[in-house]
């Protein structure tokens, strides 16, 4: 089920809560730059809302050109950098998924 949609760097992308992603490891979330869609298996609030935090800052990264980044190879200043420039952004989109939610329960 479609939650909701976000613009990122002048792309959109949608928000889906699913019963069940698969793959060849359990996942409990999914981001798809091509499709430009994050799915995000249902489960409680707090792990849904981690989970979605976790996949928004894969797309911020995509989408601000880290997406040819190794594993660890960003500085601690790179880190505290990343962080601050994608964290309103991230908060923003997770309160209006929040706020999507409410409403359908409503």
């Amino acid at each position: 089920m479609e939650i909701c949609s976000f613009i990122i760097n002048d792309t959109v992308y949608k928000i889906y809560n699913v019963n069940k992603i698969s793959g060849k490891r359990t996942y409990v979330g999914r981001s798809n730059y091509d499709d430009r869609t994050i799915y995000i298996e249902k489960s409680n609030l707090k792990d849904m809302l981690l989970t979605l935090k976790h996949e928004l800052m894969h797309v911020w990264l995509y989408e601000n050109g880290f997406a040819n980044q190794q594993d660890g190879c960003f500085s601690f200043e790179e880190v505290c950098e990343l962080v601050a420039y994608s964290n309103n952004s991230i908060n923003r989109i997770v309160e209006l998924y929040l706020e999507e939610l409410t409403n359908r329960k409503k």
